[in-house]
């Protein structure tokens, strides 16, 4: 019996070591859809040939919620619903241990049709060794990256979208981004992001479940936010340069973040295809005008990711991926498999990466041309609405409760 014992826990060391020497690591994941907040992952592995079914190396519960995991410095951050609190956690992102835990508020009840939601849904932002998460009630909160503790924090915007909060939080030029309010009070505001004192605020725009990105002008560095109505330019000293209408059609949300094509904005969530917009800069001026518009072809609740001057996205319906030419909108091609409206999509290196709603995560080659899959796993056994994390060829998953981390070879 006693040898029966040992030989067991030699077996699991030695799987467990098998496992970690697969491991390769990539480079920080500080946000919402990464550093440039466009998806792409500049530092994947891709593995010889895609396995059957990826190896777990591990898989734990951490909490309710479809806020998406985050990574610096081989520390993942998370936001999570832990019984009756909205919680900050750091765990080693080598061995899941946790690092510090964080009780940032009372979560607030989630009711109506979002009730199956409890949990957070923005992803934390990492910035200057800080942690900035924001609860699905709009407590917006900064904590130190190293322990946890609490730095400065704000919870007197209250009121809410109808599916409550669902935008991440953007720190860019020293300066904490957020979309909060509801419908009749929605206020962009932009914090100090070392003291949380209110640099600027610009009210009367009602929030979507977008989230706020940079864009590049000439010399100048710019916000793009989506409010329900239209796609606004917001100067770093929080002027208003310019306003885009993005009216939506009915049962349709502004859940899509803009996409930036160098001068290019395309948008695209409203039920009314996709189209792109051209952003100048003249003298003080700013102006837009329209490139094209593909009205066959819109997403719902993803954000499509650009590659080598193409589009790709899940349509607004069925979830189908299609791809579309960056420069004149024309369908290159759109596949007939029905996937799920709600997904994510990375690109890794001359891979595309599509999770959706199912639990079902999808590899497919970038290509312009066709539609060619080359792998497509089951990785859950609840539904999946945050964002994975690929870093190096490990790839983060969490779904209702568990976060489960993968390695592809």
């Amino acid at each position: 019996m006693r040898n029966l014992v040992i030989l067991l826990i030699f077996q699991i060391l030695t799987s467990s070591f098998l496992l970690f020497s697969l491991i390769e690591e990539g480079n920080d994941w500080p946000g919402w859809r990464g550093i440039g907040r466009d998806g792409v992952v500049e530092d994947f592995i891709p593995p010889e040939r895609w396995p059957d079914m990826p190896s777990k190396v591990r898989q734990q519960n951490i909490g309710l919620g479809d806020a998406s995991p985050v990574l610096v410095s081989n520390k993942l951050f998370l936001l999570v619903k832990q019984e009756d609190n909205e919680v900050a956690l750091c765990l080693d992102a080598k061995t899941g241990n946790q690092v510090w835990k964080t009780v940032n508020n009372v979560a607030p009840e989630v009711t109506g049709p979002p009730s199956s939601h409890p949990g957070p849904r923005s992803t934390p932002c990492v910035a200057q060794d800080k942690v900035y998460t924001l609860g699905v009630g709009g407590a917006l909160t900064c904590l130190d990256a190293q322990t946890g503790k609490i730095i400065w924090k704000n919870n007197e915007y209250t009121d809410v979208p109808t599916f409550y909060v669902g935008m991440s939080p953007l720190v860019t030029d020293n300066k904490c981004i957020v979309h909060l309010g509801g419908p009749e009070s929605g206020v962009i505001i932009a914090f100090n992001a070392g003291s949380g004192e209110k640099i600027w605020t610009i009210e009367g725009e009602p929030p979507t479940y977008s989230s706020p990105v940079t864009m590049t002008i000439g010399d100048e560095n710019i916000l793009i936010v989506q409010t329900e109505t239209d796609v606004i330019g917001v100067s770093m000293d929080g002027n208003v340069l310019f306003k885009i209408p993005t009216p939506v059609e009915r049962r349709f949300y502004n859940a899509s973040t803009p996409v930036i094509d160098g001068q290019n904005i395309i948008i695209a969530g409203q039920g009314l295809g996709t189209k792109s917009y051209k952003i100048q800069k003249s003298g003080n001026n700013y102006s837009f005008s329209e490139n094209w518009i593909n009205p066959d072809f819109g997403v719902s609740f993803n954000t499509p990711v650009i590659k080598n001057g193409y589009i790709y996205g899940h349509e607004a319906r069925l979830g189908k991926l299609f791809c579309l030419d960056a420069s004149t909108g024309g369908t290159s091609w759109a596949d007939s498999t029905a996937h799920n409206r709600f997904a994510s999509l990375l690109i890794l290196d001359n891979y595309l990466l599509s999770l959706d709603a199912t639990a079902t995560l999808s590899v497919l080659e970038v290509n312009q041309d066709q539609y060619i899959q080359k792998a497509a796993y089951k990785i859950a056994d609840t539904d999946i609405y945050a964002h994975p994390l690929v870093v190096g060829n490990m790839i983060y998953v969490k779904d209702k409760e568990m976060i489960t981390c993968w390695v592809t070879r």
